[in-house]
């Protein structure tokens, strides 16, 4: 068993600067979000969105919770979790279950990803490929825990208890009295969190080294999200700030209405104010003009780039209509006209729309491998020549995300 240390109050670590391994890694995201500038970025031109075709599951009811590791995604109902593959409804699994949270987290061993949900009740189950839900917390050394929600930290997982937070390593799992969490998130090897609406707390994993933010307002607690590279974001409903390569909390956007929704989505983030949807990157902030979505959502990131909007029990999903040069999807249309369509379309037979770009867009791994690796996609019957498949190729590869510096 995963051996477990006692909870250690966090004023046990000593406040410390960044070891110049994270700042190196907050540096990567210097260069792509922050930047030297502390004043707001100019305005830049509005933000193109489309909605994603999604199936729905049936009558479940309300979605509480989402779970989305690229090839599978996982919506968890009150009673149910819908699971997806490939953007297909593969099954419907029946749980007696009240969920409050999801995410995509390392298994214990190390060995691939495992999807869980916390319940109301603070348990933590795991949703295997295949089977029932089954609980996990005891792999995690969080056998008497009420977990209130997980997160991956690119090398291990992180968790959200009452009034503390633990981290598993893969060698041991480490807890840290904090008091009650008012917000939380991981990533890039740092755990965030805070405790009311004046403050941000980070926890270097490996040098146990504190980092405390201030923010501008004592108000309602922050949204936080970390990337990848380690480096924290925060929304206040005024502002969103982004962490510099030097670790300084740096003011990025002063909110036309109020943020609600912060989320990292690949190499992109999200945010959502007021009825807009909004994408910060390395030029600045560009949000959407007029599309007048729900105002009390809240932002879920997909690794495919997309996001998804949770709001009242309803989900959907938006992808950034902005993917650049490339193959027109003019060109691709006759192709999917003639080999995709039967299927494909919306209400199709195969059950997953590829009818427009932003759909060919969410799907892209998933129609790389099974049209251009595998070639088990189009089935017998549907001719697809080799400069066909060469086209999807050069369509797929254009609407990835650009390469991470």
């Amino acid at each position: 068993m995963t051996p477990l240390r006692r909870a250690a109050p966090l004023a046990a670590l000593a406040p410390a600067c960044l070891t110049a391994l994270a700042l190196a890694c907050l540096a990567a995201l210097a260069l792509a979000l922050a930047g030297c500038a502390s004043q707001a970025a100019p305005p830049r031109p509005p933000l193109a969105v489309r909605p994603v075709a999604w199936p729905a599951p049936g009558e479940l009811g309300p979605v509480r919770a989402v779970a989305d590791d690229g090839d599978r995604v996982v919506l968890f109902h009150d009673g149910a979790a819908a699971v997806f593959v490939n953007g297909a409804l593969a099954r419907v699994e029946r749980a007696p279950h009240r969920w409050v949270s999801a995410a995509v987290v390392p298994a214990p061993d190390g060995y691939g990803t495992w999807i869980v949900g916390a319940d109301a009740e603070g348990r933590l189950l795991r949703l295997p490929s295949r089977g029932a839900f089954e609980p996990v917390a005891d792999h995690y050394g969080l056998e008497r825990a009420a977990v209130r929600a997980a997160a991956g930290l690119g090398g291990g997982a992180a968790f959200a208890l009452d009034g503390e937070i633990a981290v598993a390593d893969g060698e041991r799992v480490t807890r840290y009295a904090t008091g009650p969490l008012a917000a939380f998130a991981a990533g890039g090897g740092r755990v965030a969190f805070a405790l009311g609406g004046d403050e941000v707390i980070a926890l270097d994993v490996a040098p146990r080294a504190l980092r405390s933010y201030p923010l501008e307002a004592d108000g309602p607690a922050p949204l936080l999200a970390v990337t990848a590279a380690g480096a924290l974001l925060a929304a206040t409903p005024a502002a969103l700030y982004a962490e510099d390569g030097a670790g300084v909390l740096r003011l990025r956007l002063r909110a036309s209405a109020a943020l609600h929704g912060l989320a990292v989505s690949g190499d992109r983030v999200w945010f959502a104010d007021g009825g807009e949807l909004g994408v910060l990157d390395a030029s600045g902030a560009r949000a959407t003009r007029g599309a007048r979505l729900p105002e009390a959502g809240r932002l879920i990131g997909s690794p495919s780039g997309d996001v998804w909007l949770l709001a009242a029990g309803a989900l959907r999903r938006f992808a950034a209509d902005d993917v650049g040069a490339g193959p027109a999807w003019g060109d691709i249309a006759p192709v999917f006209d003639r080999a995709c369509a039967r299927c494909h379309r919306p209400r199709g037979e195969g059950g997953v729309d590829l009818s427009t770009r932003a759909a060919w867009a969410s799907l892209r791994e998933a129609i790389a491998r099974r049209v251009v690796e595998e070639r088990t996609m189009p089935p017998p019957g549907h001719a697809l020549s080799e400069a066909d498949r060469a086209r999807i190729r050069d369509l797929v590869e254009r609407l990835a995300p650009p390469a991470r510096r």
